[in-house]
């Protein structure tokens, strides 16, 4: 899914910084109607972030738990700084389409962290508008339904083609290394022409980058810069080979021609816009088709449903969106004024996480949340996000899901997991998903 939120619907790494005066409050100023905030510190230590029965399959408890008696408090961040942690369904939406929380001072100097690796001010991820409207408008046009459809026959033929292999390895086969991977890759890099000999190379630098481990901040910022230059380096390469008779052949040709002509957006832009969309457009989708897989077959019935009944897969996927979580965390904005929310006074400065993958259990805005229902009408799940940084990618999204279930279903209608699914390893990234899917064909 390709999010200008940075990697899909989680909280996106951001600058470095000591946490401003006012950063402290208490663990939870409002349960249940209790009056704002007054900011004054209180003898209960926050939660930690992510809680420590995160990763897996399940949602932690602690999530129901605070949507019920304290939807609105204070937690630590694996890098040490408080910030306000907010787990209702109407709440969440609110932060997500209200502009006094801002994408652009998660990077200023002195604003509280939520992960390891730094993203630069010139990413549209830590832009606010005008300039987040003006770099997305430079690539709306390639994310467009309409768009998305025409690519869709190109999409099932790789599908296939990648079941195809995978039935050709041996048994128990890994579906996340030999197709849920794969197939987002080969998406994003045919939509901004990124050679195919180059893609296991960033493939290693982006799952560097969503690191949790602060230890490792060094190799991330490493891996980081490392993927920067790949990306200036694929676009100056790029730049030569374009001419006056031959019309761009990718969406990275086309930026470079709004940049070289127009003078739209800066060289900066360009690459960290390349940079974003690569990464953003395949490791969040290559989780999600793993989180879908097992949701799907850890109930045998489930898979067996879609086997038979095909037409129900659109719906499916967007039931499926809203049952599995994207991140343990969520969206970050800094708040640019005081502002109140249901009853929490939030403190111009003050870090805010929108958790969406709460946000879409939340009973208040679904029957019954914690039963998965494939053929779910009324859903209005924030997986996407909401407001102007909706998710860029969220049409390629659908179909690459959609297509994804198609064709396994149709190919492997007695596909079954090769091991519990407690026996799964769960990558401690700021994307969730497995680190390893073994399936029976």
């Amino acid at each position: 899914m390709v999010s200008d939120g940075g990697p899909g619907t989680v909280s996106t790494p951001h600058h470095s910084g000591e946490p401003g005066p006012d950063a402290a409050g208490p663990r939870c100023p409002y349960a249940g109607g209790a009056p704002a905030s007054t900011g004054s510190d209180t003898a209960d230590e926050p939660r930690s972030l992510p809680f420590p029965d995160a990763f897996g399959l399940d949602p932690s408890p602690t999530w129901a738990a605070l949507r019920a008696d304290e939807p609105i408090c204070r937690v630590r961040t694996l890098t040490g700084d408080e910030v306000w942690l907010v787990t209702r369904h109407a709440d969440v939406r609110a932060v997500l389409g209200d502009l006094r929380f801002s994408r652009a001072l998660t990077v200023r100097p002195g604003a509280p962290r939520t992960a390891v690796a730094t993203p630069r001010a010139q990413a549209m991820t830590a832009m606010d508008p005008p300039d987040h409207t003006r770099l997305r408008r430079l690539v709306t046009k390639a994310f467009t339904h309409r768009r998305m459809q025409r690519m869709r026959p190109w999409i099932t033929a790789t599908a296939e083609a990648l079941a195809d292999r995978l039935a050709e390895q041996p048994q128990p086969v890994d579906v996340r290394a030999h197709f849920a991977l794969p197939l987002p890759i080969a998406v994003i890099c045919e939509l901004l022409g990124v050679p195919v000999d180059d893609r296991p190379l960033f493939q290693r630098w982006s799952e560097q980058i969503y690191s949790m481990d602060p230890a490792r901040r060094g190799q991330v910022e490493a891996d980081y810069g490392s993927l920067e230059h790949y990306v200036g380096e694929l676009v100056a390469a790029k730049r030569r080979d374009l001419t006056e008779d031959r019309p761009p052949a990718d969406l990275l040709e086309e930026l470079i021609l709004v940049r070289d002509e127009r003078d739209a957006l800066s060289e900066d832009e360009l690459v960290s816009l390349g940079l974003t969309l690569l990464v953003a457009g395949h490791e969040t989708t290559a989780n999600q088709i793993g989180s879908f897989l097992i949701t799907l077959l850890r109930e045998p019935v489930r898979w067996r449903r879609l086997v038979s009944a095909p037409q129900d897969i659109p719906a499916a996927v967007e039931e499926l969106l809203r049952f599995n979580r994207l991140g343990e965390t969520g969206q970050y904005r800094v708040a640019a004024t005081d502002v109140e929310l249901a009853g929490v006074r939030i403190r111009a400065g003050e870090g805010v996480i929108a958790a969406i993958g709460s946000a879409n259990r939340d009973d208040a805005a679904f029957e019954r949340p914690d039963e998965l229902r494939l053929e779910r009408a009324d859903n209005p799940h924030l997986a996407f996000g909401h407001g102007v940084h909706h998710c860029l990618g969220a049409p390629l999204a659908r179909v690459e899901l959609q297509e994804t279930l198609r064709v396994l279903t149709a190919r492997f209608p007695r596909l079954s997991l090769a091991v519990a699914p407690e026996e799964l390893r769960w990558r401690r990234v700021l994307i969730s998903g497995v680190a390893e899917l073994p399936v029976s064909l």
